[in-house]
């Protein structure tokens, strides 16, 4: 409804995942750079914790993504409540793209490690992602624990990369987990973001979905938006797209503060950020964030994606022995902005 009237060709806030809005914090680089690493150099179990709403399914879509034109294949599991390790076999085997196989544990288990082996003499890179894995129930988590032994040639035949909630981490941490535990060789977390990135989050968006305007959201607006979100990427959304509904309805040409109170009230929001300093704090990186914002909006108009991720991607597409992952890593997490 609101789209002519702010010169957008699509909702620049939808719900729905989209790897074409991803935001790159200085989490999300970071986070990145560990799934590319752990990818790459066949580390077996990688496991990406955050909050609900912090970006962990945009961020793993936009990683294959990336990883798309690499020597990658990938089979996606969204929704980990299954009713038996049938099932569990059967969504990896058909996200490979594999069909023709009897509903059998024995078989599909024979037929997913002579993929894999095939893949692997290939030069390829087989990865399993698994979503909202805190729902994986434990004969499911034992199974990727035996999965993750398959090795060859003395790789490791399958990556896993498990997307989960912070309480993943209290699951794993049981004695009878204790060997999944010490699979997990890479781990990274995503964090809610700060004031400075929440206003730059929103103007990156506005700025894909065709908006060039810099004052769609006035700055007590966004601290406002920020302290009702607590800089969690999904409620960010829902509090900007009816901010930009109420906007429309009333003739109003910007988001201001009064707005996002009534939408905040609307939904049912309560303030993540409420004590003097904490105000002070979200005021000035607000500021600092809109003085800064012509930068930031550079980069986006170039579909642009930190450049040391663009490097390591680049390694992937190679077969240089001589390459060190290690030296790339660390110069993503470092220059990632």
């Amino acid at each position: 409804m609101y789209l002519e009237s702010f010169g957008l060709r699509e909702n620049p806030f939808t719900l729905v995942t989209d790897p074409r809005f991803l935001y790159y914090s200085e989490s999300h680089c970071d986070a990145m750079a560990h799934l590319l690493y752990g990818v790459r150099e066949r580390k077996g179990i990688i496991l990406m914790l955050g909050e609900a709403g912090t970006g962990k399914t945009t961020l793993v879509k936009a990683t294959l993504e990336m990883l798309r034109s690499t020597r990658v294949v990938s089979s996606v599991i969204l929704n980990p409540i299954l009713s038996g390790t049938e099932d569990f076999f059967d969504l990896m085997l058909r996200g490979f793209g594999l069909d023709g196989f009897k509903r059998n544990n024995v078989e599909m288990a024979d037929m997913l490690q002579r993929f894999l082996v095939q893949q692997s003499r290939r030069g390829r890179i087989p990865v399993i992602v698994v979503d909202e894995g805190q729902e994986l129930a434990r004969p499911y988590l034992e199974q990727i624990r035996m999965l993750s032994n398959y090795e060859d040639n003395g790789q490791k035949l399958v990556q896993f990369v498990i997307a989960a909630q912070p309480e993943m981490s209290e699951k794993i941490e049981s004695f009878e987990l204790r060997a999944l535990r010490q699979r997990i060789t890479v781990r990274c977390r995503l964090s809610a973001m700060s004031p400075q990135e929440t206003w730059t989050y929103l103007y990156s968006r506005l700025e894909r979905a065709g908006c060039s305007r810099q004052d769609v959201f006035v700055p007590a607006a966004v601290e406002l938006i920020y302290a009702y979100s607590g800089g969690i990427p999904r409620i960010i959304n829902s509090i900007a797209d009816n901010c930009l509904l109420a906007s429309f309805a009333r003739s109003a040409s910007n988001v201001d503060a009064a707005m996002v109170q009534k939408v905040a009230r609307h939904l049912e929001l309560k303030e993540s950020a409420s004590n003097s300093s904490q105000t002070e704090n979200i005021h000035r990186d607000v500021l600092k964030a809109s003085s800064t914002w012509r930068e930031v909006a550079g980069d986006i108009r170039t579909g642009a994606v930190p450049e040391a991720l663009k490097k390591f991607v680049e390694k992937l597409q190679t077969n240089e022995d001589s390459w060190k992952a290690e030296k790339v890593y660390s110069a993503a997490i470092e220059q990632g902005e």
